[in-house]
């Protein structure tokens, strides 16, 4: 089966926290990939619009289907449904990770970013934490539906993470930028497409990197036993065609601005990205919590950021946790 896959991340901006970076793959037959803007096609099963609550799933920019007061509801539907549809239901956090994190490509072993943070315990985490097993089970069903009407199924989703720790090391000493260290997240679910596919086509939908207009280099850095061939570099879009020879058929990109309106395999990668950094925001939080009464929890951006890490500096040093165990260098 080719694959349809979209990538984006959550959590670039933020000075705490995980920068995760999820990718969903859609599967249908050899040689006829739709249109990434499937809404329409799935309208009977999917929906684009937060407000319309009418049993469709919603499939939309994370932003837009997350906000702290409505909680992880639309996140777990739509991204547990989806993994149900494939015959994967993780009970816990540790069971969501690995049915979907993929190994990093650099040395930061697992092992080293849990001692590093000592509020990860994702085997105590149970799932879901707001929807319920029925609205999971049912949004399974329309994924089913809509996709077979089509001649397509659900694929996979999978998630390169980088605690603060792994990303630091990953800009140590001005080595790469922030958008550097983002595509090797990137690349790593770029080369799990791949290997997905098995040879079949893919066509991958990327969210852009902070307006990076040409990727080549990158990509070429990246995937040194593959041609790049750029498409297209403009100010809509940029498209490049991976190809690695012989029988293995090409994997072609396009990056654009707001790709998860665009593509809904796109969006349902943001939500995925989104669910999986705001599930290792409530460890983060409920640690502190526990030893910080009062305490108001931090999505760990901006000057709040710099708030939380006073209000728990106590805490911090009690528990032994060093500064670059939870604030990003960058």
């Amino acid at each position: 089966m080719a694959l349809l896959a979209g990538i984006d991340e959550a959590g670039y901006g933020p000075h705490l926290g995980p920068l995760v970076v999820a990718a969903a793959a859609l599967e249908f037959p050899h040689g006829a990939l739709p249109d990434p803007d499937l809404w329409e096609t799935l309208g009977g099963h999917v929906r684009k619009t937060p407000a319309a609550r009418d049993g469709r799933v919603l499939v939309c920019d994370s932003k837009l289907a997350y906000a702290p007061a409505r909680g992880l509801a639309n996140l777990e539907r739509t991204v547990l449904g989806f993994l149900a549809a494939g015959g994967i239901r993780p009970a816990t956090l540790a069971a969501l990770l690995g049915a979907i994190a993929v190994p990093s490509s650099d040395s930061d072993p697992a092992a080293e970013t849990v001692a590093a943070e000592p509020w990860h315990r994702p085997a105590t985490l149970a799932l879901p934490m707001a929807a319920t097993a029925e609205e999971i089970e049912s949004a399974a069903t329309r994924f089913d539906a809509g996709l077979g009407a089509v001649g397509g199924r659900v694929g996979r989703i999978w998630a390169s993470l980088a605690a603060p720790a792994r990303f630091n090391r990953l800009v140590k000493g001005g080595r790469r930028n922030k958008a550097e260290a983002l595509f090797l997240l990137n690349a790593d679910l770029l080369a799990r497409l791949g290997i997905h596919a098995g040879g079949e086509a893919v066509h991958v939908t990327i969210d852009r990197h902070g307006g990076r207009r040409f990727y080549g280099d990158l990509l070429a850095g990246a995937f040194p036993m593959h041609e790049v061939t750029a498409l297209e570099e403009s100010a809509a879009q940029s498209r490049y065609r991976l190809a690695e020879g012989g029988a293995a058929a090409p994997m072609d990109l396009t990056i654009r601005e707001r790709c998860e309106s665009w593509s809904l395999a796109t969006a349902l990668a943001s939500m995925a990205a989104k669910y999986v950094r705001e599930l290792q925001m409530h460890e983060l939080n409920a640690f502190f919590a526990a030893r910080v009464p009062g305490l108001r929890p931090t999505a760990g951006y901006g000057l709040d950021a710099w708030r939380f890490l006073d209000d728990v500096a106590a805490a911090r040093a009690a528990a032994g946790v060093p500064d670059e165990a939870i604030l990003r260098s960058r």
